[in-house]
């Protein structure tokens, strides 16, 4: 994987928009990210990883990326160019972030999480940017298929972290585990352990389930066979339970107790065979004694019977006669019913002809037929005329409501009245306040401009009051300096001019020390000096007077600047009295401050000018709006007053005839129902008086009727007749009963002629209890005979079944003991719980060692050439210090010093060699996941932080390495703030940190 250019805005640190460009900083192939501590190196690496995996290294929420430095309109968001197996890939993530809104309620709107990934195509000479995917699932798969890392290893390879690898080289076996297992995911391996112990358990369950299966069959056997074993035989006891824990010895024993119940079967059947002979000699003497014993009770009723058919012989006469009465009257039954029905109903109708003339009136109660129907149709008519009345009833009611309603409407006609008057009446007041308000805010608005001019003139006046002021106090200080200058000048000159006079009096003495035997003097130009001035004490030289005369012009040029700043500053601050004037600073301000309030008063009013208008328009416009309510309401009260008149008129004579129909009813509906009622009593008597004489008529014809044919029978008068009247069942029963007394006669008279029941009636009584009981026994001992022979065949059949079934599961026994044995070998060697694994390690350790083993191994490559070939990680599977039990993690690393050809702890190793052994860890262990994960090569690797332990040697001897490390087109980014690396390393990425947010810049070698 190689990384091309990397975007990321309002990322972390970073406020603004900020851009890497990969492909020239790993130009040489090694570069160095550079920064304060907090400026944000770490957030590039953190900014590399959210556009690949969508998440940051660690624990770290992805909706705390964005800064906090930058404006809220500004979107947070990463976009990475890499090259990964072949594919030059475009990532572009924005993390769940908020930004304003509008049309929020809250003002603030959430954005979710997006991602796009785009592919560089060169189709038909077209190329560019082509879409991929543009949701999470999809963009995951893709770039972990290019890239062949998750996201755990991508942070282990390629963002090398050497403060957790230095943890990593120091830390126990179990912190190593769970790094490793996180690497090279063995979590399989762990579940493959599991998979085998769960496979043993499964095996060991289903051969315990078979085992105790075997055990309940042979309960049962022995449960079933419980009445064999305790018969007192000899053969019980060859057949008693085998002690054994083995299985296959209660097979034998099974087939010994079924043997047993086939014999036990076999008598029993015997015996049942013999009950039922014996049973069947009982039952037929039983059957023999049951028939006498029924012919000699026959005989015996017989007798019984005879003498009860002559008692009942005495009465016969006087029964027959009654029978004979009877049947006459039964001739005249229906004609004595008749008579009896229509006297019931002459009754009825007399009673009921009487309760309908209780009904009416006392002056209809005793009239006659035509008169009660003149009096119902003379009421008809009285119910037609006022039904007839029935609507204007309605309409007084209707005539009511209108009223009622009219009245309503003129006292709130009257309200509104009274309410608009009293706005009216309020209204010059109102018009006059606002009208008042509004001239004074136009004053005020008309005011405005000449309070912009005041304060902008009052403004100039401060401004050039406070130049004035400042002026002042610089003049003063100018022609303080332009005096001190000039003092200085004066002084300067004349040291300057005392030097002088000084050299030119000791010029001689000057003039002879520069004389040179046999060289001409330059004053007289004789070769010879016999007697040369001398220098004075204090004979100042060439040199002193030219730095006095130096130090004197320089002194009145300082002078000169000073006069003629002084005069500048003389100038400005005349022109600033002309401007300003003699008004003082703080009462120009203090006018300022009163001039913008009059001006910020005046825009108030101003502003709330528009607003008052329109309520003095709104004023105007209701005053016209109620003028015209008023007067709709008192057109409303006058046309209501007028309707009620009219319709209280209707009314009043609506009333009147309507009174006169109600009568003494309260509505015509309740008269109209008094009249329907008495319609309705006068039918009832009309119809009750009609009824009453047809039953007269029917009452006496049948009387005449019923005594003539009684006569014809024989009865003087109806009364006989009725009382000769019986039952037609007590008939029947007398005539039967005279029947069957025959038949019984001649039936009991042939039965006591019977031979048999006479030679019955000569044997002694037969004795049933006796012959019940015998055959009671026979029957008991048939029903054992067959409980046993049931028994035993039962028995017989269990046994068969349950030895079958034990064969069965025996023979499925074997196979499960070999599979259990094989998987409890599998599982106890893969959890180090046999001897059987030398080693002592569980099967995920035993990976995880081999893992170590090949990432001390290609860190030693590295490490011995940091090292100047003195150090090798040393992999060992011993124990650790410290842990219980038996198990070996075989995740231990020691430091091998070839020097001193001795072993130690890691723990014992300085600050700078933890950093070179850690370095070369994560440099091996990256080679082995790369391998590991897909193979494809690395073409960019982060190492972050931990070169300031280094001293000068080890330092050189470890850039060596990562040297090499740039071999195959491999860059090396280097994380770290050391002023030697800024040095050796040309190409460097600074990251600058602010008060603002922090900001890249990058430096290439050709930079510098």
């Amino acid at each position: 994987m190689y990384l091309h250019h990397l975007t990321l805005q309002a990322f972390g640190p970073f406020a603004r928009t900020e851009s890497v460009d990969f492909d020239a900083l790993t130009s040489n192939g090694l570069f160095l990210l550079r920064g304060d501590t907090g400026a944000g190196k770490t957030s590039i690496l953190d900014a590399v990883c959210f556009a690949l995996y969508g998440t940051v290294p660690g624990i770290r929420p992805t909706h705390r990326l964005r800064s906090d430095h930058a404006p809220t309109d500004t979107r947070t968001h990463v976009i990475l160019e890499f090259t990964a197996a072949g594919r030059l890939l475009k990532i572009a993530r924005k993390p769940k972030q908020t930004y304003p809104s509008k049309r929020a309620k809250t003002g603030t709107a959430t954005a979710e999480a997006t991602v796009e990934l785009h592919q560089w195509t060169d189709t038909d000479g077209v190329a560019g940017w082509e879409p991929v995917s543009a949701n999470h699932q999809d963009t995951a798969r893709e770039i972990e298929a290019a890239l062949g890392l998750s996201k755990e290893q991508f942070c282990q390879v390629v963002l090398l972290p050497q403060g957790d690898f230095a943890t990593f080289l120091r830390s126990d076996a179990k912190d190593r585990t769970v790094l490793l297992r996180r690497l090279f995911d063995t979590g399989r391996f762990q579940e493959l352990q599991a998979w085998l112990t769960n496979r043993s358990k499964a095996t060991k369950k289903d051969l315990d389930e078979v085992t105790a299966t075997l055990q309940q069959l042979s309960e049962r056997i022995h449960q079933e066979a419980g009445p064999l074993l305790h018969q007192d035989a000899p053969s019980t006891d060859e057949a008693a339970r085998p002690e054994t824990e083995d299985p296959v010895d209660v097979l034998p024993w099974a087939q010994q107790l079924r043997t047993l119940a086939v014999n036990a079967h076999t008598e029993a059947v015997a015996d049942e065979e013999r009950s039922d002979t014996e049973h069947q000699h009982a039952k037929t003497e039983h059957q023999r004694t049951h028939e006498l014993a029924g012919q000699q009770t026959q005989h015996a009723q017989a007798q019984a019977r005879r003498t009860a058919l002559d008692d009942k012989a005495a009465h016969h006469p006087r029964l027959r006669n009654e029978l004979d009465r009877g049947r006459r009257a039964e001739r005249l039954r229906p004609l004595l019913e008749a008579v009896k029905h229509v006297s019931r109903a002459l009754d009825t109708a007399t009673t009921a002809e009487d309760d309908a003339r209780t009904q009416l009136p006392e002056q209809h109660r005793r009239t006659g037929i035509p008169q009660l129907q003149a009096a119902l149709e003379q009421n008809h008519a009285e119910k037609g005329r006022v039904e007839g009345l029935l609507p204007d009833e309605q309409h007084h009611t209707l005539l009511g409501a209108q009223i009622t309603d009219l009245n309503t409407k003129a006292e709130q006609a009257h309200t509104d009245l009274e309410e608009t008057g009293q706005w009216l009446a309020a209204w010059p007041a109102l018009e006059t306040e606002h009208t008042s308000l509004l001239n004074d805010m136009t004053k005020a608005a008309d005011q405005i401009p000449q309070h912009e001019q005041d304060i902008q003139t009052l403004n100039a006046h401060l401004e050039a009051a406070r130049l004035r002021d400042t002026l002042t106090t610089e003049l003063a200080s100018a022609a303080q300096a332009e005096t001190d200058h000039a003092t200085e000048a004066l002084e300067a000159k004349k040291r300057w001019l005392d030097l002088r006079e000084r050299r030119l009096d000791g010029m001689a003495g000057e003039l002879a020390s520069e004389l040179t035997d046999g060289a001409p003097c330059s004053v007289c130009g004789s070769p010879q000096h016999p007697n040369p001035a001398q220098l004075l004490p204090d004979q100042p030289t060439r040199q002193d007077e030219e730095k006095a005369r130096t130090l004197h012009e320089q002194a009145d040029t300082l002078r000169t600047q000073a006069s003629r700043h002084h005069n500048e500053l003389a100038t400005q601050h005349a022109e600033a009295a002309g401007a300003a004037g003699p008004t003082p600073s703080d009462e120009l301000k203090a006018q300022l401050q009163k001039a913008k309030a009059a001006h910020r008063a005046a825009c108030d009013a101003a502003s709330a000018l528009p607003a008052v208008q329109e309520t003095l328009t709104r004023l105007r416009t209701e005053h016209d709006t109620r003028t015209q309510q008023r007067q709709e309401a008192q057109d409303r009260v006058t046309e209501c007053q007028a309707r009620t008149k009219t319709l209280a008129h209707q009314q009043s004579t609506l009333a009147d005839t309507l009174a006169t129909a109600r009568g003494t009813a309260t509505t015509l509906d309740e008269r109209i129902t008094e009249l329907s009622r008495t319609a309705k009593n006068l039918s009832g008597a009309i119809d009750a008086a009609q009824k009453a004489a047809d039953a007269t008529s029917r009452h006496r014809d049948a009387t005449t009727t019923a005594t003539t044919t009684a006569h014809d029978a024989g009865f003087p008068t109806l009364e006989e007749a009725t009382a000769a009247l019986k039952d037609p069942q007590l008939l029947d029963q007398w005539s039967q009963e005279l029947d069957q007394w025959g038949k019984d006669d001649a039936v009991v008279t042939d039965l006591l002629k019977t031979s048999n029941l006479l030679e019955a009636s000569l044997q002694p009584p037969a004795d049933l209890q006796a012959v019940a009981k015998a055959l009671l026994e026979a029957e008991d001992r048939m029903k054992k005979t067959a409980a046993t022979r049931q028994q035993a065949h039962h028995q017989v059949t269990a046994l068969t079944e349950l030895t079958s079934t034990l064969t069965a599961r025996l023979n499925d026994l074997k196979p499960l003991q070999a599979r259990h044995a094989l998987a409890d070998r599998l599982a106890t060697i893969a959890s180090a719980a046999t001897t059987a694994n030398t080693l002592s390690m569980e099967l995920e350790a035993y990976v995880l060692a081999a893992r170590l083993e090949e990432i001390a191994e290609a860190a030693n490559i590295r490490l011995q050439a940091m090292t100047s070939e003195r150090y090798l990680l040393q992999h060992t599977a011993d124990k650790d210090a410290g842990r219980r039990g038996r198990l070996k993690s075989g995740l231990g690393l020691r430091i091998l010093d070839t020097w001193t050809g001795t072993e130690r702890e890691t723990s014992t190793l300085s600050g700078g060699e933890t950093f070179t052994a850690s370095l070369a860890l994560a440099l091996g262990l990256a080679d082995v996941v790369t391998q590991e994960a897909s193979g494809r090569p690395l073409g960019t690797l982060f190492i972050d932080e931990g070169f300031g332990t280094l001293d000068e040697q080890n330092l050189q001897e470890v850039m060596d390495v990562l040297d090499q490390l740039r071999a195959g087109n491999r860059a090396v980014g280097i994380v770290s703030h050391v002023t030697e690396l800024s040095r050796r390393i040309p190409s460097q990425l600074n990251v600058l940190k602010n008060r603002n947010g922090s900001t890249l810049r990058p430096l290439i070698s050709t930079d510098l």
